[in-house]
């Protein structure tokens, strides 16, 4: 492939910079404010609707060991977003000491907090990407589209570390490319962009182990620039910005404690149960089995049935011009983060929503570049009146506006468990994914519960620590907590309550959980917005 680089007369990959520049430079910064405040309204808004998960406790776990110096705790993941969480628990404490009851933040809310702003920052860097690659009206479009994009709001919205690697990851790529243009006239003056993008990798890997994404950004630079002469980094101040800011962030890296942790981890030393539930269907998610696993049309599956129909027709003249400006920098960037991230992610055997989100933000920017590409190219259609094409381009325009807007509204506040048309056809809310859920109705289950149970009763659930940790702030610490997967139902004479979930099915409960749903009907049951997230059942006596 011929060397793709910026050209001296080349402000961005267009090659008519002009005619996709944003026609009203204060409108631009009007529509991105407006597409900043929208996003964090999406993400910020009842925050607290879905119990904490199993993942998240794990969090608040994590900030208490590091209250007492023990850095090591959650070590199979990064620190960065752990201590972001940490101070905004303290913030909320002293905020609940003088706020009103009525407007006391939940702990819910102040541990998804960070994720809510890391979301939205993630606003502004993906207009400043496409400022640079693709103009200024593709940037407007896409930071709207990413404000209203309802499965990255559903994932901005829980503790889970992939809305960090994402912000990072573009932010670093953001300042990459502005060294790039800037190393055009003046290569020395572009060192300092290449550096900081350096130090947003460090903190990308302090957010989430990924180390693949700066393989994955360097082929990108390599296709699309091999001899870029001076307009590099310095690779000493480069890395060691990146290694600085990596250790800087995660400091617990460092401990011998944290090793041990980590290599007792991917031995799969804490796993009590195995098994991931996907279309009726329990798979293996071990990674030495890939590609087998859960099936590889997961990802795939995934986009067709839970992405709005309007931003899928919308990329489909995103990869035609993905095709037709195939040597231009901006549209190898979209085509390798593609092709890189969906291919590896659809063989590897374990699979999960969040991963998507790297995808969600690629997904955005190539219907960011048709909704643009395709009503550029109705308003040049000659063989049409000047009105029709007006007409025309006004009606796509707001059918694509309406239905993303309508993704939105429908789903509030269960984004996550959100079907298109065609998802809806073929299988109702949270069968398909059982994570959807996000271990919704735990919380409600435990309320529930406790007030009903008798004194010493028992808990059986693979959601033990979120039980634990509802049962504590219900004031019962009399009811025990036993693991569903590893322990069974208990023989004893005590009251038990069996709380199933499709979203924790396992090899090892699945028999247990048949034999209970066909011989007892549920005490309770939990729905986030129709689909089933939690069954609880009551066992007398014996």
């Amino acid at each position: 492939m011929p060397a793709i680089t910026y050209g001296s007369s080349r402000a961005t990959t267009w090659p008519d910079v002009q005619s996709q520049a944003f026609p009203w430079a204060h409108a631009q910064l009007v529509v991105l404010a407006i597409a900043a405040v929208l996003a964090f309204g999406f993400r910020v808004n009842a925050l607290s609707t879905y119990g904490l998960s199993e993942d998240e406790i794990n969090k608040v776990e994590a900030i208490e060991q590091y209250r007492s110096g023990r850095f090591s705790a959650n070590a199979e993941h990064p620190m960065l977003m752990k201590l972001a969480m940490w101070a905004s628990v303290d913030l909320a404490r002293e905020w609940n000491r003088v706020a009103p009851p009525q407007q006391a933040m939940s702990l819910e809310t102040a541990i998804r907090l960070p994720n809510v702003l890391a979301g939205t920052a993630a606003t502004l860097v993906l207009f400043g990407i496409a400022d640079l690659l693709f103009g200024g009206t593709v940037a407007a479009v896409v930071s709207l589209v990413w404000a209203f994009d309802v499965n990255a709001i559903a994932i901005n919205r829980i503790g889970k570390e992939d809305t960090f690697l994402l912000l990072f990851f573009l932010l670093a790529v953001l300042c990459y490319e502005r060294a790039k243009r800037r190393g055009i006239g003046d290569p020395d003056g572009a060192q300092p962009w290449y550096t900081l993008s350096g130090a947003f990798f460090g903190l990308m890997l302090a957010s989430k182990y990924m180390p693949h994404y700066l393989g994955i950004y360097a082929l990108f630079n390599v296709l699309t620039d091999p001899n870029p002469g001076r307009n590099k980094p310095d690779r000493l101040r480069h890395y060691a910005a990146m290694a600085a800011a990596f250790v800087l962030a995660n400091v617990a890296i460092l401990m011998p404690e944290t090793w041990r942790y980590g290599a007792s981890y991917v031995q799969g030393g804490m796993l009590s149960h195995h098994g991931y539930l996907y279309a009726g269907a329990l798979y293996v998610t071990n990674i030495p089995i890939s590609p087998l696993g859960v099936p590889v049309t997961y990802y795939i599956r995934f986009f067709a049935t839970k992405v709005p129909l309007v931003l899928l027709a919308a990329a489909v003249p995103g990869v035609i011009e993905m095709v037709r400006r195939r040597r231009e920098r901006g549209f190898v960037l979209l085509r390798v983060l593609v092709v890189f991230m969906l291919v590896p992610y659809s063989l590897m055997a374990a699979k999960f929503m969040r991963y998507t989100l790297p995808l969600l933000a690629t997904l955005d920017l190539i219907a960011a570049v048709g909704l643009v590409a395709g009503t550029s190219w109705l308003l040049r259609k000659g063989w049409l009146s000047p009105m029709t094409r007006v007409t025309v381009s006004a009606l796509a325009l707001g059918v694509f506006v309406t239905g993303l807007v309508a993704s939105r509204q429908t789903s509030a506040p269960f984004y996550s468990v959100f079907q298109n048309a065609i998802g809806a056809r073929l299988a109702g809310p949270g069968s398909t994914f059982p994570e959807e859920t996000y271990d919704y109705g735990v919380r409600e289950a435990v309320a529930t519960i406790a007030a009903a149970a008798e004194p010493s009763a028992v808990i059986v659930t693979d959601a033990n620590a979120g039980v634990a940790h509802y049962l504590r702030s219900h004031g019962r610490p009399d009811i025990s907590v036993r693991a569903l997967s590893a322990e069974g139902v208990p023989s004893d004479s005590r009251e038990t309550w069996v709380i199933v979930q499709d979203e924790h099915a396992t090899f090892e409960n699945r028999l247990l959980v048949n034999q209970l749903r066909a011989r007892e009907q549920p005490w309770a049951q939990f729905r986030a917005d129709g689909a089933l997230a939690a069954q609880v059942f009551r066992l007398a006596r014996r």
